[in-house]
């Protein structure tokens, strides 16, 4: 027998509720369905190619804040000699998802990890296999997730796990870790539909507010966000968006980011494209389309390939349409 679902235990800031009623429905008729046409036909379904001085470039610490995209939501934040990874994901995910192009550096490339910080328990963010294997190389740095995910993430990967409310603060080395809401929801099985929450993180360092939002899409939280935390850089994803029917209340698109962006004051970082395909627009839509608009909104704003990195000095690995 089936065990029936239980009734969602966490929602979003403003009540919405995702996935809606019938989303069972709603998923056949996407995958079954008609496709969408893509927003600029002239685009194709290149990957974003890894930026291959990744590796030897993490090998240094910085002196500052850095940031390094290592593809999809994964961010490997550093300040100084200490560092944080959020959503790691270093290979194909369950199901044979396999990435359109490999990872920019290995876990064993990674050089120092204080702590692993995890947005949710979608299959995209938490993968246990990545999370593992950072685990057996750095086994101190605590494995952080949102309210209700730490006693299944213990079993299934081991302590120290700390589990984080929205609007708690969690200091890691020179990193303060604040939870902040997303627009979003969880499950892992299909009937633990929002059993645990979901999250974004700023990474507080003596210089700089590092946003990752997770998994969200548009809506009232980077408000309140902007009223409580300084945020200098935002990385918000711009990818799986399409068809907008089904993706708008869970996944943000490039004209989203970019109004994100600037209710936070933020220099905007697009992460989440290139990696997987989980949706319908063609792989390199996402980041041609926020260059677009950041260019007509005057945002700072750097587009990096996997691998690449942002100081507030400088960028490598930047990326380029061929």
């Amino acid at each position: 027998m089936i065990p029936r679902p239980r009734r969602p235990r966490f929602g979003n800031l403003d009540g919405r509720q995702i996935p809606p009623d019938k989303w069972v429905r709603r998923l056949v008729r996407w995958r079954l369905g008609p496709r969408d046409q893509p927003l600029f036909d002239d685009l194709t379904n290149a990957p974003a190619a890894p930026w291959p001085g990744a590796t030897a470039h993490m090998a240094g610490a910085p002196e500052g804040t850095r940031v390094t995209w290592l593809g999809h939501a994964t961010n490997y934040v550093e300040h100084g000699a200490h560092a944080l990874i959020t959503d790691p994901t270093f290979g194909p995910l369950a199901f044979r998802k396999q990435r359109l192009a490999p990872a920019p550096v290995a876990i064993g490339d990674i050089p120092r990890l204080d702590g692993i910080l995890v947005s949710h328990n979608h299959f995209d963010h938490c993968d246990l296999v990545s999370i593992r294997g950072l685990r057996a190389r750095f086994p101190d740095a605590p494995i952080v997730v949102p309210q209700g995910l730490a006693d299944w993430m213990r079993t299934k990967v081991g302590a120290p796990v700390v589990e984080l409310p929205w609007w708690e603060t969690l200091t890691i080395g020179p990193f303060r870790v604040h939870a902040t809401p997303a627009q979003h929801w969880s499950t892992r099985a299909g009937i633990d539909i929002c059993q645990s929450h979901w999250m974004g993180v700023l990474m507080e360092t003596p210089t700089h507010g590092v946003f990752f939002a997770g998994d969200t899409g548009f809506g009232p939280h980077f408000e309140a966000i902007a009223k409580r935390l300084k945020v200098d850089v935002a990385l918000l994803p711009v990818g799986a968006y399409a068809p907008r029917w089904f993706m708008r209340d869970q996944h943000m698109n490039p004209e989203d980011a970019v109004a994100a962006a600037q209710i936070l004051e933020a220099h905007l970082l697009p992460v989440h494209w290139g990696t997987y395909g989980l949706a319908d627009e063609p792989h390199d839509e996402p980041p041609r389309w926020t260059q677009a608009l950041a260019l007509e909104a005057a945002l700072p704003h750097t587009l990096l390939s996997p691998g690449g990195a942002w100081t507030e000095s400088a960028s490598v690995g930047t990326w380029r349409h061929e």
